[in-house]
């Protein structure tokens, strides 16, 4: 069974830990609408290591109040499907088997977990392109549903 990856319990949203030779503090990364703000809080310049870091989210929490809030997650964006099929993550690919034959299937995308994509191809010549397009749309649709359900809980 695969293991679930355990969150960091000391990670703070938008706040990164850096400690390099000459740095050490807390930097603060936001973006919005395509636009990043960084600050760094070095530790010497707040009095510490505790310190630095609620200037840091206090500056967080400042910077997330002024900009715009994010609508949605990214992934439930609904997006027009620019697709030869007209299903999003859905797509007709022609390939050359091994032994020289050009074979048609249906190549379906999702995202089983944020930065993990998985894929599958459903054969046209077995299936049929209308049957294919119809089990690949199900298949994506099953594993967006199982991905909503799991960041549900």
């Amino acid at each position: 069974m695969k293991q679930k990856r355990v969150r960091n319990k000391l990670s703070v949203k938008n706040i990164k830990r850096i400690d390099s030779t000459k740095t050490h503090g807390w930097q603060v990364h936001v973006r919005r609408g395509g636009v990043l703000k960084t600050k760094l809080f070095s530790d010497r310049l707040h009095g510490g290591k505790k310190k630095a870091l609620e200037e840091a989210k206090a500056h967080r929490d400042e910077l997330l109040e002024s900009m715009a809030k994010l609508a949605k997650p990214l992934w439930k964006i609904k997006r027009t499907p620019r697709t030869n099929t007209g299903h999003l993550g859905v797509s007709l690919t022609e390939y050359t088997n091994k032994s020289g034959k050009k074979r048609k299937v249906i190549t379906v995308t999702a995202r089983e977990t944020l930065g993990k994509a998985v894929n599958r191809k459903f054969s046209v010549d077995k299936l049929g392109y209308e049957t294919a397009v119809k089990k690949a749309v199900a298949w994506r649709n099953k594993v967006l549903r199982e991905r909503a359900k799991e960041e549900k809980d």
